[in-house]
């Protein structure tokens, strides 16, 4: 069973026209219909197909022979996992807030973001191409002839065409390489020839020396950082890892609340049948009385108590079938995992299932878990359980994830502190000639290597005190030590958590086994009333009645603990960080 998110995938898009035609042109088409929809309150595009009602139960004959799916805790999980293209949860957290909700998309979501994604901090690196293109006419007249060139009526063409492409590298450089035609026809008296191209080829570099230069630098802060805003290739990196553990740890409480759900139907089922059982044996009594006060016309009070338990059972056993919207358990409801409710009635929590698992609410079946739950004594070895818990928990893993991030930060921060010193060196090779190309032409001349410049300058700036680098420092050294201490508290917090559902499994197996014994008293005393009154004994129609009552309550009770017991194993898998390696659930970023 696999949770896969597919990341990086590209598909090719629409053609340049359509394009330009959605986002340039004239064609409105499609921003029209979607600004109709908005107008008209956002209706919807299509109506969804209505599901069958739930199925209605009212006695213990309709429950035995309705139809039934039965499952087992991994087909469950299974069946959950192929329906997840939103985790869901029981809180409604779809409609509340819809944006809480890990989806398919999330990660890639996270990782395309063309802000703070990978793929926009390696942008940052893209090869950039410019081009320009200038064409001028002037018709100028002037009163001294040195500023027309030697004459007093100035006309002149000119066309200017750039050509350049740039790269920063992971060091802070910038490079360009750039190319620069230009084309001058006038009537200065002072020309060699009326009109002439001059083309000329640059290299240029730019290269920090101190502020934002050298590799650490700029795989953390980028090109384009500032004083406490870093978006880095690491930076994104780390982003982006933060973000697949928040999904693992979604990912770990949707199985959780699944199996959560399973046990509580798991019980509903039981805690019916015992009523059921009790249901039944209750209407047996109140018949027998019910025919003695109708023979010798005494023993109304004894038929009236024995009427009086039968309605008792026949309403708890319509709330085991039926069940109402109630507290059900659930991931952080009382502990991390999810305490056991142990309430709620076979249909109410069927239906709670069928919305988890992402079925529809009716089928015409009823789910029915077939798992036995454990009744043998698990043994916890609580060393190892908390090694793993501060290794794979997924809070932690994220909360490290931050330390890490604050920490690169600060080496971010501390470059800040250097002063701004460039060097920018520029390499020139010049051609000039009436003529662009061909033999004795601008770029012949430029081939032949004859004319050549070099430039270099140091370009210094420093801001005086560095008032904002250095608080962009203590800032980011506070922020280390404010997620080291969550981390810290985040740990004790776990450790003291999983300890805790140690103990809480060693109570239900305990409670389990008294339950088991209660339930076997209660079934002997019961046995005992029952075969002495088929004997012809006088019995305690009192104490037949509380021996019902006894036999009913310790037989759920049992039931209870027993299903208290396997959440409470759930728990410490939970806790220790071990549920989706223990369900077979991977969660896969492809």
């Amino acid at each position: 069973m696999t949770i896969a998110s597919v990341i990086g995938c590209r598909h090719p898009s629409s053609s340049s026209l359509k394009v330009w035609q959605e986002t340039l042109g004239n064609r409105t088409t499609e921003i029209d219909a979607i600004m109709a929809k908005v107008d008209a309150g956002a209706p919807p595009v299509e109506i969804p197909t209505v599901p069958s009602p739930p199925i209605t139960i009212r006695d213990a004959e309709s429950l035995k022979t309705a139809r039934y799916r039965d499952l087992t805790l991994s087909e469950t999980i299974r069946i959950a996992l192929s329906n997840a293209e939103v985790l869901r949860d029981l809180n409604a957290t779809v409609l509340r807030a819809p944006d809480q909700l890990a989806t398919d998309e999330t990660l890639p979501l996270v990782q395309l973001n063309p802000q703070t994604g990978i793929e926009a901090a390696l942008s940052a690196y893209d090869a950039q191409v410019y081009a320009l293109g200038k064409w001028q006419n002037n018709d100028r007249q002037f009163n001294n002839r040195f500023f027309g060139g030697g004459a007093n009526a100035f006309q002149q063409d000119t066309h200017d065409y750039v050509l350049q492409l740039s790269k920063r590298t992971a060091t802070g450089a910038q490079i360009a390489i750039r190319s620069i035609t230009d084309y001058d026809s006038n009537n200065a008296t002072g020309n060699e020839t009326p009109s002439a191209w001059q083309t000329q080829w640059h290299a240029e570099l730019r290269q920090p020396l101190l502020q934002g230069a050298g590799l650490t630098f700029n795989r953390i802060g980028g090109p384009a950082a500032l004083p406490g805003v870093y978006n880095g290739v690491l930076i994104a990196k780390t982003n982006n890892d933060i973000s697949v553990t928040e999904f693992r740890r979604d990912a770990r409480n949707f199985v959780s609340n699944v199996i959560n759900a399973y046990w509580d139907l798991a019980y509903a089922y039981r805690d019916a049948d015992a009523r059921a059982e009790a249901l039944e044996r209750a209407r047996t009594t109140w018949r027998s009385y019910e025919a003695q006060k109708t023979s010798n016309r005494r023993g109304g009070a004894a038929e009236a108590l024995a009427r009086e338990q039968y309605y008792r059972f026949k309403s708890e056993y319509q709330d085991a079938v039926a069940g109402k919207l109630v507290g059900r358990t659930q991931v952080n409801n009382a502990s991390s995992g999810g305490t056991f409710a142990g309430i709620g009635g076979v249909l109410a929590t069927e239906r709670r299932l069928r919305l988890l698992v992402g079925l529809p609410i009716s089928d015409g079946e009823l789910l029915r878990p077939i798992d036995e739950p454990i009744t043998a004594p698990v043994i916890f070895d609580t060393e190892s359980l908390s090694v793993e818990a501060i290794r794979m928990r997924e809070e932690l893993q994220q909360q490290r994830l931050q330390v890490q991030k604050r920490e690169m930060e600060l080496l971010a921060a501390k470059n800040f502190l250097l002063p701004s010193l460039d060097l920018v060196s520029i390499y020139r090779v010049r051609g000039l000639d009436s003529q662009l190309a061909g033999s004795g032409s601008a770029l012949s001349e430029l081939g032949d290597m004859d004319f050549q410049e070099y430039e270099a300058a140091l370009e210094f700036k420093m801001p005086v005190g560095f008032r904002q680098a250095h608080a962009a420092v203590q800032h980011a050294k506070l922020q280390i030590a404010r997620e080291r201490s969550v981390l810290h508290e985040q740990e004790r917090q776990i450790l003291h958590d999983l300890l805790s559902t140690v103990a809480e499994a060693d109570r239900a197996f305990a409670l389990a086994e008294t339950s088991l014994n209660r339930y076997l008293a209660a079934k002997d005393a019961l046995d005992s009333l029952d075969a002495n009154r088929q004997a012809g004994l006088p019995i305690s129609l009192e104490q037949l009645l509380d021996a019902q009552r006894r036999l009913s309550e310790s037989q759920t009770r049992y039931y209870l603990a027993v299903t208290e017991y396997m959440v409470a194993i759930k728990n410490v898998q939970f806790e220790s960080g071990t549920l989706l390696q223990d369900a077979r659930v991977m969660v896969a970023e492809l």
